[in-house]
Parts: C-alpha cells; structure tokens; sequence
C-alpha cells in the first residue's frame, strides 16, 4: 500500500469524522486543503488558515482519535484568528499561549490531543495576547526565559507526542530552529486582512449551523463571542486622533502679562482648545440605522476635546446640509439626504469654503467614492464594515452590533 495515500486517506477519514459528530468544527474544516509540509515550517501539523500541513512522519504515529482532536486544534486557531494576530510578537511563544488559549476547549469538548497538551488553569478565560504577555514576563525573568514551574511538566519535550517522530525527524527540524513544533501550530496568514474577513464570516455560519443542531459546547459559544468582538476601542481611537490634531495656540499679539513687569516679552497661551473640525456624516440610505451611535459619541468627543467649533456636514452622493456649532453647544443632527454615496464633494467644500479644519472624520459604512488624492489635513475614517478600509488617512471600525 503506497504510505503516503494511506496516511492521505487517515487525514481525510478524521476530517470527515470531525464533519459527522463536530459540525461546528467540520464546517470550518472544510474550508482547508490538507497537504503535506515540504518546506520545514512544521514536524507535526500546523495551519496558516489556508491549508492545514502534515508531516507524514508524525501523523503516522498519531491515533485516529489524536488526528480528529488535532483537526480541531487546527480549527480553532483560525477560528481564534491566531494566524492574523500575532504581529511582531515571538512566534514561538505567541503559538504556546495560542495553544494555552484554546487547549481547555477542545478538552472540554472531549476531544483526545496527542501528547501532554499546554494547559493551565490560570489562563482559563484569557486571550491569546493576555497569555502572552504572562509566558513573556517570566521567559523575560532570566536570559532565556524560565517557564513558569506550573507550566513545566506540561512543557516537557514541547508538549510533542514523541510517538510521532524519530531521531530524523529531529534532525529536520534541528535544520530549521523557527518550524513550528506543537502539535497542531499556527502559521502566520499570508494575506491576514483577507484572511480575517472570511473567517469571520464562515465563523458566524458555522455557529448558527451548530447551534441549529443543538450541538455548539458551551465553551466555544463563549470563545466565539469573545472573537467576534471588536478588539479595537474606537472610541478611544477616535478621542486619540482628535486630541493628537489639537495645538496650543501661542499668540506674540497677546504677550503675557504675568512677565512683562520684568522686562520679558513672552506669548501668551491664547486657547487649550482644539481649532474647528469638521465632522461628515455618511446620509446614505445604508447608514440610517447607525445615526443616533454616531450622534451621541461624537457628542462626548466634542464635550471632552473642546474644539472651538465644530462643523457637521450631512453628504451622500452630495453635501445635503452644513451646520456649525460652537463651543458649548450641544451637537445636533439634522439629517438630510439617503440616496446614493461619493465622498468628494464633502472634501470638495471644505476646500472651497478653506475651511482648513484641524482634523477632518468621515462617519461611514466605507461604500464610496473616494477622493483621489489625500488632504492636507489629518482625516479619520471612521468605518461600521469590518475590514474595509480607505485608501488614505487613518481608518477605524466601528463596531454597531450592540446599536
């Protein structure tokens, strides 16, 4: 029997096992190719969110209920969205606090994982970046990093199923000291905006399918809820921005008076405040369930910045209404427009009317027209699609599900 259609064969038979009694996890499954690793990146099986990679050596020695729980292992780092998280973290200890982080779920969910899986009780509940941020303090203890005693039966021998492999093996790996050598590792997405958008969307699928067959563990309805929310504060994005545009106005007009009695000549601080910004309000048809969020949050971003004034321009497809308010004055909207979308003509009037705004921010969905050529002044958009982004200035999302 040729081995490596046998071992093909296994890896397929425990993905369909995983489909028949996991939907919730087979679903997700079926998104991936399998395919054997080639290029040193793993000695045991790993996923960049694309494919899941064996290495025929070490799926060989596992059991057919090991390759179903680590199809599941695999399953969950994207779920997880590990593959487009880590940034310029340790890859190595950014994939053991990965692991420490979805580990308890599988076990609960009664899947058998090869080895001594990483578990922890102290990381129950913790994200992969709060796990990190332990394993990283205590590897930061001592030059290479203790691991903490709790953690070190645990971490013997990498928490690999030694079954797996051979002194050939090793010897691979050795080749490469960056492979990914957990059980179940997670790779770095190769496109992860890309990446992050679609599994967002097969996570919601896959969720509501299980949950419609009663069979979604209780454990992963709790991790899903936690991905699915926004990692990003934007309003504290959005108070950043606006306070980062904001200059104390020195005037040598208006010298201060507190030194002129001593014969020096210093400006005086004319204003703490923020100069006018501009604020776009997308009127769309699209965005009109999400006005009152944008209303009541850009209030309290006027309340604590202070600007001088604040210019609220209504625009679809066309700037449809213009209103300015004063320091002090309460913002209000007075919607006009939902038709259709471009984003030129609200730049085109603060350039025509020479507004110059200390900073410019664009309520939107993202679904536009956009201006070729950036402004001259710093411009926030602020977007309620995921992962969509503008071409230019600095974009956040808006989170509106709780709206």
């Amino acid at each position: 029997m040729n081995t490596v259609n046998s071992i093909k064969r296994r890896l397929v038979a425990a993905r369909a096992v995983l489909v028949l009694d996991h939907p919730f996890f087979g679903a997700l499954s079926l998104r991936m190719n399998i395919e054997e690793e080639t290029r040193g990146r793993t000695r045991t099986m790993a996923t960049d969110g694309r494919s899941i990679f064996y290495d025929k050596d070490y799926v060989k020695g596992c059991s057919d209920q090991e390759l179903v729980g680590l199809f599941a292992h695999e399953v969950m780092h994207p779920a997880m969205q590990h593959h487009t998280r880590r940034g310029d973290r340790d890859p190595g200890l950014w994939n053991e606090a990965a692991d420490y982080a979805i580990n308890p779920i599988l076990i609960e969910a009664a899947f058998v994982l090869p080895g001594t899986p990483l578990e922890n009780p102290q990381y129950r509940g913790m994200t992969a970046e709060q796990i990190y941020e332990v394993l990283k303090d205590a590897c930061d203890g001592e030059h290479g990093g203790p691991i903490p005693e709790s953690d070190q039966t645990q971490s013997q021998g990498d928490g690999t199923a030694e079954g797996g492999g051979d002194d050939a093996q090793d010897d691979r790996a050795d080749d490469n000291p960056d492979a990914a050598e957990r059980p179940g590792a997670v790779l770095d997405a190769p496109d992860p905006a890309q990446q992050e958008a679609e599994w967002q969307v097969a996570l919601k699928q896959a969720t509501q399918a299980a949950q419609m067959m009663g069979q979604l563990p209780g454990a992963i309805a709790l991790a899903i809820e936690e991905v699915m929310r926004p990692r990003v504060d934007w309003k504290g994005i959005l108070r950043r921005f606006v306070q980062h545009s904001a200059t104390a106005d020195y005037s040598w007009r208006m010298p201060n008076r507190r030194y002129i009695a001593g014969g020096l000549y210093l400006p005086e601080l004319r204003s703490e405040a923020m100069p006018t910004i501009a604020i776009v309000v997308d009127s769309s048809a699209s965005t009109q369930t999400v006005l009152p969020t944008f209303k009541a949050e850009l209030q309290s971003i006027v309340d604590e910045c202070q600007p001088e004034a604040t210019i609220v321009i209504m625009a679809d497809a066309k700037v449809q209404r213009i209103d300015r308010f004063e320091r002090g004055e309460t913002i209000e909207f007075n919607v006009e427009g939902f038709g259709g979308t471009d984003f030129r003509p609200a730049f085109e009037h603060v350039e025509r009317e020479e507004l110059c705004p200390a900073c410019l921010i664009y309520l939107t969905d993202g679904d536009g027209v956009y201006p070729d050529e950036p402004c001259t002044y710093p411009t926030l958009w602020a977007i309620t699609t995921p992962n969509r982004r503008a071409p230019w200035g600095e974009t956040v999302y808006i989170d509106v599900t709780g709206s």
